[in-house]
């Protein structure tokens, strides 16, 4: 009995120190200078200006923005209903509400 005793205090001894160890490894973790003047040149990196279109509406010719997904019908027709995206790679008209 006294040797399981003691057994568990020595892994419960063991996991402190490691875990410890763990702890003040992560807090420690210091960056050197090259390292940080690269994560700045990254960060100080922007797109150039550029705009976006969208039409507002999808009945607009071409209506910039919308895909096509789903269906309506409209004068006793079947067209393809028109869904906003964002991307101008899109185009879709449709005379659908």
């Amino acid at each position: 009995m006294k040797k399981k005793v003691m057994g568990i205090i020595a892994a419960v001894a063991i996991a402190a120190v490691v875990g410890y160890n763990t702890f003040v490894s992560q807090n420690n973790m210091q960056l050197s200078a090259l390292v940080l003047a690269n994560v700045e040149a990254l960060a100080r990196y922007e797109y150039p200006d550029m705009g976006i279109t969208c039409n507002q509406s999808k009945h607009t010719t071409p209506g910039y923005c919308w895909i096509g997904k789903g269906e309506c019908f409209q004068w006793s027709q079947r067209w393809i209903d028109c869904e906003f995206t964002g991307y101008m790679s899109h185009t879709c008209n449709t005379p659908c509400p």
